[in-house]
Formats: structure tokens, C-alpha cells, sequence
């Protein structure tokens, strides 16, 4: 319970800084990237946009999958990233800070039954993001929650294409 109510406050305060900037800065409105670790937890594809052109917030939305072996059962591991991020700076050179959710469904290895469950997601991540749109990269820290779990410092990076 008291880490909950730590990553809270933290969010709620990153939050507050991202959001206290005095004039709106030019940025790409969209990116494509792909993710190794991070919020899709192994790998995702991922849409990334801004709610409009004048803010710095946005939703974010992917898609991974896991082939998993386990003789002639294989099975595979789907999660799913969805998330709601702010962009702090300018010129094409900006931390991100982000929260939501990953569905996460699959079989194989992981037994008989099927799994399904939602795990939490938090991101504080450098972002490289060309104003007018081009190659970008991102990389940081995704920590990772369920009721039970805490990762605080799992990671990602990520490469794409904005516009």
C-alpha cells in the first residue's frame, strides 16, 4: 500500500511539472516506433499521438507478441500498451512521463491455463523527436506493477518514425 501511494505521488508530481510550462512548443503530432522491454514488457509496436497541435499531451497504444514453445501446444503471450504521456521541452528534445495499463493474454510455458491479467505501467523516459517529424528514439525507465509486483526499474528504448 505504501508504494502505491508513493508511484502516485511521484506521478502526480511529474505530472504537475510537465504541465507548468508557459507557451505551447511546435512538435510532431505522431510517431510509429517499436519498443524492446518497457511498457509492452518483451517487444511492441506502438502508435504515439498528441491530443492536438497547441498541447503536449497525449495516448499512446501498441501491440506485442511472444511466441512461446512448448512442444506441439505452443502457444504465445499478447500484451497489449495503452497510455496517457505529457511531453516536457522543446526543439525536438523532450522527457516524457507517462501512466496506463498492459493487458497481458496468452499460453505455452506458463501452464495449462490461460493467462489474462492487467499489469500497470508508469514511464520517465528521454525522447528524441525532430519538431518536424523524422527518425526518433526514445529510452528510460518503465517501472512495472501488479497488486502483489513491483518493478522499479525495469527499462526501454524504443526507435521510430514521427510526423
Amino acid at each position: 500500500m505504501i508504494m502505491k501511494k508513493f508511484l502516485l505521488g511521484f506521478f502526480l508530481c511529474a505530472m504537475f511539472v510537465c504541465t507548468t510550462k508557459t507557451e505551447a512548443n511546435a512538435q510532431a503530432k505522431n510517431a510509429f516506433y517499436v519498443e524492446l522491454l518497457g511498457n509492452g514488457l518483451l517487444f511492441s509496436a506502438n502508435y504515439d499521438f498528441r491530443f492536438s497541435e497547441t498541447t503536449s499531451w497525449g495516448g499512446r497504444a501498441g501491440i506485442g507478441y511472444i511466441g512461446v514453445s512448448d512442444g506441439d501446444d505452443g502457444g504465445g503471450i499478447v500484451t497489449i500498451p495503452v497510455m496517457v504521456n505529457n511531453l516536457l521541452g522543446k526543439d525536438g528534445k523532450y522527457f516524457e512521463v507517462g501512466a496506463g495499463f498492459t493487458y497481458v493474454a496468452g499460453t505455452g510455458e506458463l501452464g495449462d491455463e490461460e493467462l489474462s491479467d492487467v499489469v500497470g505501467t508508469l514511464s520517465f523516459k528521454y525522447r528524441r523527436q525532430p519538431v518536424d517529424g523524422g527518425f526518433m528514439w526514445h529510452v528510460g525507465i518503465t517501472p512495472v506493477f501488479t497488486e502483489n509486483v513491483f518493478y522499479p526499474f525495469w527499462f526501454g528504448v524504443g526507435i521510430g518514425y514521427s510526423w
